[in-house]
């Protein structure tokens, strides 16, 4: 009885999400015709398939545990990650913590000055550019370095391809750097006449996609990672780079920090009300920053993935306990 109560809870959330978002999605995007049509399947197939995905979790898990099963048939030994975080993914944890709340308070004590820094072309938008350079970087480098592991190399290729084109969609890919201009076809749907994709049609358009894609790398995947054996093997057995459950910690309060600067400033992005003259810009751009640094920080990390060298020998047996 507690199980079909809970799953009903659970879908009845659900749905008031989805009608929650879809009102929201036209109020921002100002969408209509065949736009809104598309937002509206996007909104809906998330929600029902997060619904369904719920009530036949424990189907899903057996799934997940066959497939695991074979794929750890052809791997030559398990992926070994680290329990334990590192100095620098200590510290540098920490510094985002820090960022963060600094930057919140400056937003609540002094608006003016924190709107100028997170202006165009501003630091802090160079600043999230380089870091998510640095994370494609690091991927990289642990790429080269993963001998034998074909899977986890594609991962690490792909993680480093979508890094470098935030990276480069963040600051119009040089645009105002180089001094070159827009294509006129871009310029016509774009709603800032820039060299980028993501400003297509409107500014809000990619918002809630790209949280989804965050919050699934840095929230979900670890949470799941940490208390889901079954996809934890399946995670392992595919190889894939997952951040370390304390990375769930850090984006909640970087999302809390987002929020509370929003309403600081009078321009909650999230929701469709704005109570300023500021445009609804700013506080995104501190997300932005704090999520690029979180990437950073894991990927810099290697993703706590031992060296294939170091996993192979006897005495470095792979962990199965969840990182903390």
């Amino acid at each position: 009885m507690r199980n079909i109560v809970t799953d009903m809870v659970v879908v009845l959330a659900g749905l008031a999400a989805g009608l929650w978002l879809q009102d929201v999605m036209a109020r921002l995007t100002e969408a209509s015709g065949v736009k809104l049509l598309l937002g509206q399947a996007a909104i809906w197939s998330l929600v029902l398939g997060l619904s369904g995905a719920w009530l036949a979790r424990r189907r899903l898990a057996v799934l997940a545990e066959r497939i695991a099963g074979r794929l750890e048939e052809g791997q030559a030994a398990p992926l070994a990650r680290r329990a334990e975080a590192g100095p620098f993914e200590r510290m540098s944890g920490l510094a985002v913590a820090l960022a963060g709340a600094g930057l919140t308070i400056l937003a609540i004590a002094d608006a003016r000055t924190f709107t100028v820094l997170f202006e165009e072309d501003g630091p802090f938008e160079y600043g999230s550019a380089l870091l998510y350079f640095g994370a494609a970087g690091a991927c990289l480098a642990l790429a080269g370095r993963a001998r034998g592991r074909a899977r986890l190399r594609l991962w690490l290729a792909g993680l480093a391809a979508l890094f470098v084109f935030v990276g480069g969609e963040e600051i119009s890919w040089g645009q105002r750097l180089l001094g070159f201009g827009t294509p006129d076809d871009l310029a016509a749907v774009n709603v800032q006449g820039e060299f980028t994709l993501h400003n297509v049609y409107s500014n809000s358009l990619f918002v809630y996609p790209g949280l989804a894609v965050t919050a699934a790398l840095l929230f979900v995947l670890p949470l799941a990672h940490r208390h889901a054996p079954a996809l934890r093997r399946l995670l392992d057995a595919l190889e894939f780079p997952v951040a370390p459950v304390r990375s769930a910690a850090l984006y909640a309060f970087a999302a809390g920090c987002y929020a509370v600067t929003g309403l600081a400033l009078g321009t909650p992005t999230p929701l469709p009300i704005n109570w300023s003259d500021h445009l609804p810009h700013y506080d995104d751009e501190l997300l932005e920053f704090l999520i690029a640094a979180l990437f950073f920080v894991h990927a810099a990390s290697f993703w706590r993935i031992e060296p294939p060298a170091a996993s192979a020998r006897p005495e470095s047996a792979p962990q199965r306990m969840p990182a903390r």
